[in-house]
């Protein structure tokens, strides 16, 4: 069945087939099992990973998240870079974090809308100076736009249009955040989202391949 020549009663048709089977996941995400309240603040913490025999680079890990899927993401990298001996702190975007004790920075934000949202755009733009004097690196933690093929990956890609002049990065990662939660989503919303593929649904962060990339980042 072609979307684009969809009649109404094809659809109706297909809603009720589709419906009846939304409870399955069509991704390879981990279902999420807790449910969450959208109107409760998402908390926004900052963590500091240091150890004795750490190096003096001091990295900073800022990031910017909507639902909270971003925070996990930068607490990782920076365990991790912690683990390959430097010092490092993570730090919320919308705290204004001041450049001027760091070596290395990684930017990082939810994609909303095709896009970094405002308040890590504003960041990078208020601090472009301080930015340009310093190796920067840029993360994305998205939902849609998960493939391989040669579309999925431009559209990611454009993700960083508004920033990637600002600061010319030294890299670039993408990674997958949380998507529907298929517990808390009316099930005509679900077939939509899967019919049109639309995103990933549940947790689709892979621990595995963001702490690869911290493994491996050079700033």
């Amino acid at each position: 069945m072609n979307e684009k020549n969809l009649t109404r009663r094809q659809f109706l048709a297909a809603s009720g087939l589709m419906l009846a089977g939304a409870a399955v996941s069509t991704t390879g995400c981990a279902p999420q099992t807790t449910q969450s309240t959208p109107t409760a603040p998402v908390e926004t913490p900052s963590f500091t990973f240091e150890t004795d025999t750490t190096m003096n680079e001091r990295i900073l890990v800022a990031y910017a998240t909507r639902t909270g899927s971003t925070v996990g993401v930068a607490e990782a990298l920076g365990q991790t870079l912690n683990e390959r001996g430097y010092a490092v702190d993570v730090k919320p975007i919308q705290d204004n974090p001041d450049l001027g004790a760091y070596q290395k920075v990684i930017l990082g934000s939810a994609v909303n809308g095709a896009q970094w949202l405002p308040e890590a755009v504003d960041y990078v733009k208020n601090h472009q100076e301080a930015l340009q004097q310093v190796p920067v690196a840029l993360f994305c933690v998205h939902i849609m736009n998960l493939g391989d093929s040669e579309s999925s990956q431009k559209k990611r890609q454009a993700y960083l249009d508004a920033v990637r002049p600002l600061v010319n990065p030294v890299t670039e990662a993408f990674f997958a955040g949380v998507g529907m939660n298929p517990a808390e989503t009316p099930a005509f919303v679900r077939w939509f989202y899967r019919a049109f593929k639309i995103g990933g649904e549940g947790d689709c962060r892979d621990w595995d391949v963001i702490r690869a990339w911290a493994k491996t980042v050079s700033l």
